[in-house]
């Protein structure tokens, strides 16, 4: 191999993480080079001090004016009196990183009394959490279309006047449209009673006009809540829990549409209960650019849990990306089936099938286009859904990134 100082740099890299990650985080890689004027080439010798292997003293959180010091430690992957560990000292940045509370994370270690021994310092410097936004505009899909959004990620029900700093996130959200509103207020705290439990309450609103545009045939309004409990069971590995109940209101439909949308037309209240995993081995929750996210997640509604109508819903999903040069790949898989269960009310609801097309799905086709249609030609939604896309990003300018895609995909059988 040719030679070059980056390539020196970088081993020297190498050589002091691998001593970093089993402890000797004093070690020190001294570089010595010698060219042979027979042979043309570089001899390289490396002179190692290794050092005592260290272990974490006390742990000291800087720079943190509004985050309570318990929300970073518990982010934390390394405690005192453990050996210096540099795959653990890793994973805490990219976990602290996530939360989205800080825009610069750095670690140090400081002398004690015992030389095997040093204080852990980790300095944080801050971003803004909390978010007031809102805006406007006209799209061919919703027509005339507006937004206003409040968010602290970082909230704190307790802490008056600011209400700021114990990492619960608050989300109130309220979007309105020519053919849809959606209304939104949902609370979320990650450490319940300070266990590693997620607990959770969402309340909603959303109605969608009857519009050839957006694929509905009738006029759709939903309103209703749920709960919901998370815990994580490895750095990688996650569940949720959700129970779910809403109404779902159908009206305004054409004479002439099929009798399955015909049976559909009134109120009905949906009871439902989602188990859901998720493993995410991705480098940010923000912005990956490597790694990977499968999830899986199983949808019970009805027959113990109550409501109008029997139905069970299978999804998974999972997406990877890699950097190609100054791309960014990510491949997408996803499939689903719903289906009736218990014999007692017929077919599954319309507005619990399965509809693809439009931007989030396959694009190139219709919102919602991409389904069994009845002989009116309205999509009336499938029991089994596959979808594939890959796309290609590269950054332009900052803010401003262009993508090549490729999207295929279907929607059967009416279930």
């Amino acid at each position: 191999a040719t030679f070059t100082e980056e390539g020196l740099h970088n081993d020297v890299g190498s050589i002091q993480e691998h001593y970093f990650d089993k402890g000797y985080i004093m070690a020190r890689v001294r570089p010595d080079t010698l060219l042979n004027m027979e042979t043309d080439k570089v001899d390289i010798t490396y002179t190692l001090a290794e050092g005592e292997v260290a272990y974490v003293n006390k742990i000291n959180i800087r720079g943190n004016t509004k985050t309570k010091d318990v929300v970073i430690r518990r982010e934390l992957r390394i405690k005192p009196g453990e050996r210096y560990d540099g795959g653990k000292l890793k994973r805490s940045k990219e976990r602290l990183y996530n939360l989205g509370y800080f825009e610069d994370i750095t670690f140090d270690t400081e002398e004690t009394a015992e030389p095997d021994k040093r204080d852990m310092v980790v300095d944080v410097k801050e971003t803004k959490t909390g978010e007031f936004s809102f805006g406007g505009g006209f799209s061919s899909i919703d027509k005339l279309i507006g937004f206003v959004e409040i968010e602290q990620k970082n909230f704190d029900m307790l802490n008056f006047p600011t209400f700021t700093g114990d990492g619960q996130d608050l989300r109130l959200r309220g979007e309105f449209g020519s053919t849809r509103k959606n209304y939104l207020l949902s609370w979320t705290e990650p450490w319940i009673f300070d266990k590693p439990i997620s607990f959770g309450i969402d309340l909603y609103a959303s109605e969608h006009d009857k519009s050839g545009t957006t694929g509905y045939a009738y006029d759709e309004t939903r309103r209703g809540g749920d709960i919901r409990f998370g815990k994580e069971f490895s750095e990688t590995l996650r569940g949720d829990l959700t129970y779910k109940i809403e109404s779902v209101d159908i009206a305004n439909l054409d004479s002439n549409v099929s009798q399955a949308l015909k049976d559909e037309e009134g109120k009905n209240t949906i009871c439902s209960a989602i188990t859901q995993l998720t493993k995410d081995t991705t480098d940010n929750k923000f912005n990956p650019i490597k790694g990977s996210v499968i999830t899986g997640s199983i949808e019970v509604a009805g027959g113990p849990f109550g409501g109008d109508k029997d139905f069970a819903k299978f999804f998974n999903s999972i997406s990877h990306y890699s950097m190609i040069g100054p791309f960014l790949l990510e491949l997408k898989l996803r499939d689903g089936v719903v289906t009736t269960y218990g014999g007692n009310n017929g077919a599954v609801p319309v507005y619990e099938r399965f509809f693809a097309g439009g931007t989030y799905t396959i694009r190139g086709f219709k919102e919602r286009d991409v389904s069994p249609k009845d002989q009116s030609g309205d999509p009336i939604g499938g029991g089994t859904l596959a979808i594939a896309n890959a796309e290609l990003t590269v950054p332009i300018i900052e803010n401003l990134k262009g993508a090549f895609f490729i999207d295929a995909g279907n929607v059967w059988h009416v279930p």
